[in-house]
């Protein structure tokens, strides 16, 4: 049975670090948060890694870690010991004669078990009072912003000492967790949550509540296409005043998405807040559900070398067969998908009506993200209108990155773009090709 407060630890452990990759290592007080830090790397790498069940590629394993910003001597020394120590025995190390990891065994199932598993990993680095209030903080201010005396008030009968509680609240302001907006001086302040608000909450609560009717009406139909068709194309829109959605896509009201080809083509596509179950722990905090929606709505919209016609018939298909293909653009196309574990490539013979094929396939990792993708789509009647401009779309998308929210937000720098070369080895690694 899933321990669900060790669910909402590893959530806001993931949560946590996927801001603070943003800062430099010599940030201060950065290590105030070291044991988050760890217990969200482990919890990212593991959700990397889920589906593959066993990898004996040590330097696709280490590759893997490098994705989301773990180093080899890191990943070796404390990531997947700490895995392992943590995760019940789902997952186990395989080491050869010199005691040296050289695979690894994994039985994960859902993301569930992954943030159950960030969340022991956490509970075992004996957190600081002042950690266990950041996890207290974030999760309380996820569902309504607070006034600072109240959410003290909150935290002292929870037994946190007011001096740990106010060196907390600084703590996750320096570091963008939360944020404090100082109203008149004859007001507290609000402390609310980039998962409710976004980094400029003033905005929503100044601005928002004061536009005329007829203008929240507009981003009121704007919100409703977003919710109904998750990852709509940003330009696609329909008319509205630039600055209201801007607004609401710093506030957290619409998430944006950036996919950038390697073809020189960079698209934003928008999702609601919590797109998967409201203010749960589901909520795709692991970005995989968007980014595989998202490289639809490319497919669909932006790529001129693929037939993806409809997103239910092509996820249908893809989960009841487990893989598709073969295709030459499937060696070639497919790797942001494939970075992410959320599919893989392999050469594969078939049979079918016109002969036999031997063609690289994608071959589906993670089900249960395909599974979450597809009941979007449904639920919404998937009501997107096409771009007619492209008549023949052939891949997912191609290769380069995705740009999650928070990163959007955020806006710290960027990573250096990989060489084609590189990204080659990448992905020779990644399929095995490289021992």
């Amino acid at each position: 049975m899933i321990d669900n407060e060790k669910v909402k630890i590893g959530y806001w452990s993931v949560a946590t670090q996927k801001h603070l990759k943003e800062f430099k290592t010599t940030s201060p007080n950065l290590d105030e948060l070291d044991n988050l830090n760890t217990a969200g790397k482990t919890g990212r790498f593991l959700g990397v890694i889920r589906g593959n069940g066993q990898i004996k590629n040590i330097t696709k394993i280490e590759k893997m870690g490098q994705s989301i910003g773990i180093s080899k001597n890191e990943l070796h020394r404390i990531i997947l010991p700490e895995l392992e120590r943590a995760s019940d025995q789902k997952v186990e190390l395989l080491r050869n004669k010199k005691d040296e990891i050289e695979g690894i065994v994994e039985y994960v199932f859902n993301n569930d078990e992954v943030l159950e598993i960030s969340g022991q990993v956490f509970e075992n680095q004996y957190p600081t009072n002042k950690e266990l209030i950041v996890i207290e903080t974030m999760d309380e201010t996820k569902r309504i912003p607070y006034l600072e005396p109240e959410l003290n008030d909150l935290l002292m009968k929870k037994g946190y000492s007011e001096k740990d509680i106010k060196f907390a609240l600084a703590l996750q302001s320096q570091f963008g967790l939360l944020k404090r907006l100082e109203q008149r001086k004859d007001r507290d302040a609000i402390i609310s949550n980039e998962y409710v608000w976004g980094p400029n909450h003033h905005k929503i609560a100044r601005t928002i509540a004061n536009i005329d009717f007829g203008r929240k009406q507009n981003l009121k139909d704007v919100i409703d296409i977003i919710q109904n068709t998750q990852g709509y194309p940003i330009e696609k829109l329909p008319p509205i005043d630039n600055s209201l959605l801007m607004t609401a896509m710093k506030t957290g009201m619409i998430n944006p998405t950036t996919i950038r080809s390697s073809r020189g083509i960079q698209k934003d596509f928008a999702f609601s807040p919590n797109m998967l179950e409201p203010l749960s722990y589901k909520d795709d905090i692991l970005d995989d559900v968007k980014l595989l929606l998202a490289s639809i709505r490319f497919g669909q919209n932006y790529t001129p070398y693929s037939r993806i016609i409809d997103p239910i018939d092509f996820l249908s298909f893809l989960i009841s067969n487990g893989d598709i293909g073969p295709h030459g653009a499937n060696s070639t196309d497919y790797t942001l998908l494939e970075k992410k574990g959320i599919i893989r490539v392999e050469t594969r013979t078939k049979h079918g009506f016109y002969g036999t094929r031997t063609g690289p396939c994608l071959v589906l990792v993670r089900k249960d993200v395909a599974e979450e993708a597809l009941k979007i789509v449904q639920d919404h009647n998937d009501n997107l209108i096409k771009d007619e401009t492209f008549n023949s779309v052939e891949s997912l998308v191609d290769t380069g990155d995705f740009i999650n929210p928070e990163e959007i937000r955020l806006r710290m720098g960027e990573s250096p773009k990989l060489v084609k070369e590189m990204e080659d080895h990448l992905s020779r690694v990644f399929r095995d090709e490289l021992l």
